[in-house]
């Protein structure tokens, strides 16, 4: 249940391509109608998703035509729209439907109660890595908004000492029995972490990352909102002792699918990143998303088990293909109903069907919906299947 970074390995491209490498942060290059930025990824430097350029029309005295009752503000303009459950659209018009739908769910979350609490290490030598302060930014918007669904208090510790991040975990009531005690998970360009399922969670800063104001792109940005959203996810669910994903084992056959578990984390992450550096959607998904990944070769459904050792020594990427499926389900929905499929498992204990109840759609319909809608997601064509 951690944020996952597909790499990328190709050559510096003379004509700029989404996720191919680029030598400069920052350059910008028009191809083929569309504005492309080199950004960072991890360590590396690619090139994003691209933009759409412009052009001037003609300019004529219009007819008059009816104001609509409400134009929300969106950070992508386009008279396309997005109708739920359709198969024909624009990549970049879907995904801004449901970022807008997150956004306006977080500012109707205003008046909530914050039910969190942060620890962040002082330390005597005065050092005080720079990336604490946006670590702790996301952490402040993440349970703002998300921490009113925590059965306890949650706990955010971020230090840059092990042993004092472990220490407050289990001197604030937290325990990581799931972590062997240890904050020993890894995550470039340097973090490691620990939490538990139900409350807890803590990085520690390895190495310390500065990022222009306003950047959205390097240093990791998502992989906090990620796994605090993994325990909204559980507590939401009222799920904490039982089985997070589909294991493939029987006791886990009705639980929530792994593409879902991990696509949503990095939605709600994307999302989060946006909102609180007051940045595009479409740069935060850029920084995270590979969507010419052959990892997603296979139908949706494929990623519904959460596979240790996949078919043929090949990675069965859920969290790329899970991102791109939450956006379509959110747009289509909101993304309160989209909270509301977790929240209604609490009762059913059966995410099918607590999907239908709330979607009005049955989870093989939606799967054929997306699988249709493939080449207007942006997601490579079906080439492989398991069994």
């Amino acid at each position: 249940m951690t944020l996952f970074f597909s790499t990328f390995t190709g050559a510096i491209a003379k004509t700029p391509k989404s996720g191919e490498g680029c030598t400069k942060l920052g350059i910008a290059k028009d191809y083929k109608g569309k504005k492309y930025t080199c950004i960072k990824s991890g360590k590396k430097l690619v090139w994003n998703r691209g933009v759409a350029i412009k052009t001037a029309t003609p300019t004529s005295t219009p007819s008059p035509t009816p104001v609509p009752n409400s134009s929300p503000s969106t950070t992508f303009q386009s008279k396309e729209v997005f109708l739920p459950w359709s198969t024909k659209f624009s990549t970049e018009v879907m995904s801004e439907k449901a970022y807008e739908s997150f956004s306006r769910w977080v500012k109707n979350q205003s008046s909530t109660l914050l039910n969190h609490q942060i620890f962040i290490q002082s330390s005597s030598s005065g050092y005080s890595p720079s990336i604490l302060e946006d670590l702790k930014a996301l952490d402040d918007l993440s349970s703002k908004v998300f921490s009113q669904f925590m059965k306890k208090k949650s706990v955010t510790v971020l230090g840059i000492d092990e042993q004092w991040v472990v220490s407050q975990i289990l001197s604030s009531g937290g325990h990581l029995r799931n972590s062997q005690g240890r904050c020993d998970e890894f995550y470039d360009p340097g973090y490691s972490v620990c939490m538990n399922r139900d409350s807890h969670l803590g990085l520690v800063v390895v190495n310390d990352c500065r990022l222009p104001k306003g950047s959205v792109s390097g240093c990791n940005l998502p992989l906090l909102p990620h796994e605090y959203f993994h325990l909204v996810q559980l507590n939401l669910a009222d799920n904490i002792e039982g089985a997070h994903w589909n294991y493939g084992e029987d006791y886990a056959k009705n639980s929530f699918p792994h593409w879902l578990v991990e696509g949503s984390a990095n939605f709600v992450a994307s999302a989060i990143v946006t909102f609180a550096r007051d940045s595009k959607y479409e740069n935060a998904r850029g920084a995270i998303l590979r969507v010419d990944s052959k990892e997603m070769a296979y139908p949706l459904v494929d990623y519904e088990i959460r596979r240790v050792k996949p078919p043929l020594g090949e990675k069965l990427n859920s969290y790329d293909i899970g991102h791109i499926a939450t956006e379509y389900l959110v747009a289509s929905v909101g993304f309160q109903k989209f909270l509301d499929i977790w929240k209604d498992y609490s009762n059913t204990r059966n995410f099918y069907t607590s999907f239908e109840k709330v979607t009005g759609r049955n989870i093989a319909t939606f799967y054929a919906d997306f699988e249709s809608a493939r080449e207007s997601l942006g997601v490579p064509p079906v080439t492989r299947k398991l069994g």
